[in-house]
């Protein structure tokens, strides 16, 4: 098994990608006025955030030993890890947009789409990294526990926000997709 941290390890995109997504968290945050992650949410009863810090120093510390290579399979996660990072910005300048329940922008397609985007983001990191190595191996078990950690984290959430907003959030619940949609009027049914 091998145990060497080097600067062609997985660990590189890990860092990147939160690199590039926390300053714009933090524009849109500070654009906002208020922070969209309510510490209402974050701090309940389930002990969310501690969870999603051993979530994501999980994920740093498994990326640290995952080796990458070039090759056809680095290009299409590199284009899923991409694509994802796109979305979770689109994600946060929605909320730099608005405040309040936000159901514009990218969030006409997606109720979540942060969610949907951190989940490209580490399955592009998955393909990048994939070989027969054991690390990565591990690393393609922490991809697919990340898809019901995601999911409950989303359910928990829907359930504060209909109690936060009301008709308006049950609205909404209605009219969008929790993951991913067409609004009907744009496809034209």
């Amino acid at each position: 098994m091998n145990l060497g941290i080097k600067l062609d390890n997985l660990w590189v995109f890990y860092v990147l990608a939160y690199a590039i997504a926390l300053p714009i968290q933090s524009w849109a945050n500070n654009k906002r006025g208020e922070p969209f992650d309510d510490p209402e949410f974050l701090f309940k009863g389930e002990k969310i955030f501690a969870i999603a810090m051993v979530w994501l120093i999980g994920g740093l510390l498994i990326s640290l030993f995952v080796p990458i290579g070039l090759g056809t399979l680095f290009i299409i996660g590199l284009l899923f890890y991409l694509v994802g990072i796109i979305i979770v910005g689109g994600t946060f300048y929605s909320f730099a947009n608005n405040r309040g329940l936000v159901t514009t922008g990218i969030h006409r397609y997606s109720r979540n789409p942060g969610y949907v985007g951190w989940t490209l983001v580490i399955l592009g990191m998955t393909i990048i990294g994939w070989s027969s190595s054991v690390w990565s191996i591990i690393f393609l078990f922490y991809f697919l526990l990340t898809i019901p950690y995601f999911h409950w984290t989303v359910l928990l959430e829907e359930e504060f926000l209909v109690n936060k907003y009301g008709d308006s959030y049950q609205e909404y619940l209605g009219s969008t997709a929790r993951y991913f949609s067409i609004p009907r009027e744009e496809a034209g049914f």
